[in-house]
């Protein structure tokens, strides 16, 4: 059990107060037993004094005066007896002549050995002396002319100095609850008291209580100007706490106008990249239709052939059309809405923008599914099988056309050879993945938990901006998905995107 400052406090007061009274006692023992002795030898020679002038020769002692003197109520045992006895045979002593007990024998004390006292006051008559012994002293009674007319017994430990801890013990309780409740008093005004504001005061403060102000006691100390310099502490730390959440939230805005443009910026750059591309794939389908129309101008062909022309045109059509879709859906508008769409049509879109490098630098292809290499039509109808899902199509197109970037990149700075780049979605429990690798050099180990930092790039400088694997990772994050990169164990780098299935989507 943890117990508070001030219990701990007031037990050691309290301690220390009974341990100081119990040396006390002790030091004390050694003198109260000489001061009995002296108290009962005094004592026995003003007794002496007053009975030995009322025995007169020969005769009896006048009990009366004897037992009208004021000290017996201090001597419960006391015994005064006549040289008058015998002994029996086993040496025990029989009173013949007088025997008084002034206090009475009902007062003696319980332990008290009437036999072993007689036997000390006749050792005393018969030896004419006084004899101290460990329970009393026995002494001899004088009568006028010098001779012993009996003997006198005084108990020691009825003596009053004897009962020093009974004597003390109120005085002891009366010091100690002063002397505590005194010394408690000082300590807690002085000590405990602040220090209990102080971690009243760290404890709001941890719990995010910066406003925490103190009562400073009235007076000049230690524990004064730490509670001061503490006020001082919060009220600074307040102040740079509120100057610091400014300055936080202004940069948090700049970083989300900066990650905006950034977006955008990295689209339009895209756009730039692949408008060459872009350019080819519509011009060669413009060709062959300008030839289709001349000939059909002309007005001479047969059937057949006029039939196959149109059909020429149409195919022609339709191929920019759909070049044209491709780049409509990556083009930045001003929202992105969240709706169903399958991604395997994100994947397709990114894939046909980047068609005509993968074609220029000769790089193979590999479409997978759980796994299996399969042909571009069993990809492309197990991909559109899998269940939509909810979010943002052009953001997940751009996200993907950035990977397929990315590698791409890699693979013709680095000339390997032959070029082989492998695509799979594939269905997981939770959502589905998509699997982007090539088999370029990879990136060095040190470096992978970075380069999906933003502005972190591989490529020499003003060859990359250290976007693209910056804003996959905020694209797959949005849709409550992770972004994965190791290097594969036959060489280049692995991007994992985890994509999990929202409710509802099938």
């Amino acid at each position: 059990m943890r117990l508070s400052l001030r219990v701990r406090v007031l037990l050691v007061l309290v301690l220390l107060n009974s341990a100081l009274f119990a040396l006390g006692l002790y030091a004390l023992a050694p003198r109260a037993d000489q001061l009995r002795r002296e108290y009962a030898g005094e004592t026995l020679y003003a007794l002496l004094r007053q009975i030995e002038p009322q025995i007169a020769p020969n005769s009896d002692l006048s009990v009366v005066p004897v037992l009208k003197w004021g000290l017996w109520q201090s001597f419960p045992g006391a015994m005064v007896l006549r040289a008058s006895y015998s002994r029996d045979a086993d040496g025990a002593v029989r009173p013949l002549g007088a025997w008084v007990n002034p206090r009475g024998r009902y007062r003696r004390p319980a332990d008290f050995d009437e036999g072993e006292v007689l036997g000390h006051i006749v050792a005393a008559i018969e030896s004419r002396s006084t004899r101290i012994e460990e329970q009393g002293i026995a002494a001899p009674i004088l009568d006028a002319r010098g001779a012993v007319w009996g003997g006198l017994w005084l108990p020691l430990k009825s003596a009053p100095p004897v009962n020093l801890i009974g004597t003390l013990l109120p005085w002891f309780l009366l010091s100690l609850l002063v002397l505590t409740l005194f010394t408690f008093t000082f300590l807690r005004r002085a000590i405990l008291d602040p220090l209990g504001q102080l971690v009243e005061g760290q404890r709001r403060v941890q719990a995010g209580d910066l406003s925490v102000q103190l009562a400073v006691p009235r007076r000049s100390d230690e524990l004064s100007d730490l509670v001061r310099g503490f006020n001082s502490m919060t009220a600074g730390v307040q102040g740079f706490n509120e100057r610091l959440a400014r300055e936080v939230e202004i940069a948090t805005e700049k970083a989300r106008t900066a990650e905006a443009a950034a977006r955008t910026q990295q689209r339009l750059a895209a756009m730039g990249e692949l408008a060459a591309g872009i350019a080819h794939e519509i011009n060669n389908p413009l060709g062959g239709m300008l030839n289709a129309a001349e000939a059909l101008e002309q007005g001479t062909l047969p059937p057949e052939r006029r039939a196959r022309y149109f059909e020429l045109l149409r195919m022609g059509l339709t191929r920019i059309q759909s070049t044209v879709g491709q780049l409509l859906r990556l083009t930045p508008r001003a929202g992105s809405s969240s709706a169903p769409f399958q991604l395997a049509d994100a994947l397709l879109d990114a894939l046909g923008l980047v068609q005509h490098r993968l074609d220029r630098a000769g790089v193979e292809l590999r479409l997978l599914a759980d796994g299996a290499v399969l042909s571009r039509e069993q990809a492309h109808a197990r991909w559109r099988a899998l269940p939509a899902l909810e979010g943002a199509r052009g953001e997940m197109t751009q996200a993907l056309l950035n990977l397929l970037v990315n590698a791409l990149d890699a693979l013709e700075s680095s000339g390997t050879r032959p070029p082989l780049l492998e695509l799979e979605l594939s269905p997981l429990p939770e959502g589905q993945l998509v699997r982007v690798r090539d088999n370029g050099p990879g990136v060095p180990p040190q470096l992978l938990e970075r380069i999906a930092d933003p502005f972190f790039t591989t490529q020499e400088v003003g060859q990359g901006s250290g976007l693209g694997l910056s804003i996959v990772s905020g694209v797959i994050s949005a849709h409550g998905g992770r972004l994965l990169l190791q290097n594969h164990a036959e060489g280049g780098l692995e991007v994992r995107l985890l994509i999990p299935q929202h409710e509802g989507s099938s």
